[in-house]
């Protein structure tokens, strides 16, 4: 008789405060356009000690305490967050002011709200990590397009923003100045600079393929370069705690910052040597270890996909014996597509076979070291915009290249098909 195979609820870890969710612990928010003014004026004429936390102190307004603290606000100051809708503090289901059921589920530490379904399908928190400059901020504004209009039509799948918040910070952010004005990316906030800078960017992906759908909850977040210059400053703003949880990590290497390559190749508006990728990747490994308690002997349980990003440039015909030892000649890998609607691991395979030994001859031993201190890891090169930019202007717009390959190998070792 065949065993019954039995199902695990997955932890749900709020995308906004980075808080493993007791689901059966979780608060509400009710719809009811009066009942926020209603509680406030309730707790001033009853002078109830427990509710008066949550009121303003001209009694009008009732406060999100939890918010506040989050965003590190005084709860009893005059920039205290003011609460748009009234909060259900346990998980009884019912509004304690209209008695009505309430279905809005929100987190109990910071009051964001929790996607349908949280429970069984999870989420996954993907951060895009990398030294200044690098274009990650260009990586996550093509990579989200290519998932919307290219990746879910060959997967058999839809990408939707899940909330307001999504949409309109990717449309006015990101694709509205790069894909329509055709214009670089302003740099990324520093983490701790302001709220919006904790706002993550969350979409549903539901691909459809075989008997049973397959439904992944995302989390991006863009993070500053000179944010994990040091573990102190990691630290500081909160980025341990994000990294420590993520799913998987895009770890991306500008190949012109690299000073081996930067020496030896000739192209327009060529940047100066950057950060050295590898002592910010090995911040990233110190954090991850202190946050998750790992011992220096073992492998780090998050998988990370290495990519150099503005790979184009290591496509052109070589000028000369120097430059030939940085570029890509036609024989190499990444000019073989993928296999159309399916992982291609024989693909990538053969393209982390080519960048490994790549990236031992131009970043280095100690890189590789580090990047092997990973349980699983892989290697990629993609270009996000696919041309060299003039000043801040795209003129040819914007043509990506693999921009999926590293999210579709991450994707795969969350059981995607």
């Amino acid at each position: 008789m065949a065993k019954k195979e039995v199902q695990t609820k997955k932890d749900y870890v709020c995308p906004y405060c980075f808080t493993k969710v007791d689901m059966n612990n979780i608060h509400y928010i009710c719809t009811g356009p009066t009942c926020a003014k209603t509680f406030a004026s309730n707790a001033i004429s009853s002078r109830n000690e427990k509710e008066m936390m949550y009121v303003s102190k001209n009694g009008v307004n009732e406060i999100d305490r939890e918010k506040s603290l989050v965003y590190g606000k005084d709860p009893y100051g005059p920039d205290a967050v003011i609460a748009k809708q009234h909060i259900i503090r346990n998980s009884s289901g019912y509004c304690d002011i209209c008695r009505r059921p309430v279905y809005v589920r929100v987190c109990p530490t910071c009051h964001n709200m929790i996607p349908p379904g949280a429970e069984e399908e999870g989420n996954r928190i993907f951060v895009i990590l990398g030294p200044k400059g690098v274009g990650k901020s260009h990586y996550i504004a093509v990579l989200i397009n290519q998932l919307k209009n290219v990746i879910s039509s060959e997967f058999h799948g839809v990408l939707n923003a899940a909330n307001d918040s999504t949409t309109i910070k990717y449309r006015d952010v990101y694709y509205h100045r790069l894909f329509e004005e055709k214009r670089k990316l302003q740099p990324t906030l520093s983490f701790g600079s302001s709220a919006d800078a904790h706002e993550p960017l969350i979409f549903f992906l539901r691909i459809l393929n075989g008997d049973k759908p397959q439904v992944f909850t995302f989390a991006f977040f863009d993070t500053a370069g000179e944010d994990l210059v040091s573990t102190n400053r990691m630290m500081q703003v909160n980025l341990n705690a994000f990294i420590s949880l993520a799913s998987g990590i895009v770890y991306l290497v500008d190949p012109m910052q690299v000073k081996y390559i930067n020496q030896r190749l000739h192209v327009d508006n060529k940047p100066g040597v950057g950060a050295s990728a590898t002592d910010v990747l090995n911040n990233i490994c110190q954090i991850i270890r202190n946050n998750k308690k790992i011992k220096g002997k073992d492998k780090i349980d998050i998988p990370i996909a290495v990519s150099l990003t503005k790979s184009d440039v290591l496509m052109k015909v070589p000028e000369n014996e120097e430059e030939s030892k940085v570029l890509f000649g036609l024989g190499s890998s990444l000019h073989i597509p993928r296999e159309h609607g399916k992982y291609d691991a024989e693909n990538f395979e053969q393209i982390d076979a080519e960048l490994e030994e790549y990236i031992r001859r131009t970043i280095g031993p100690e890189f590789l070291q580090l990047v092997r201190s990973f349980k699983e890891h892989s290697f990629f090169a993609v270009s996000a915009l696919g041309c060299n930019p003039t000043g801040s202007t795209l003129p040819r717009g914007v043509s990506p290249q693999r921009v999926e390959d590293p999210f579709l190998w991450l994707l795969n070792r969350e059981g995607m098909r």
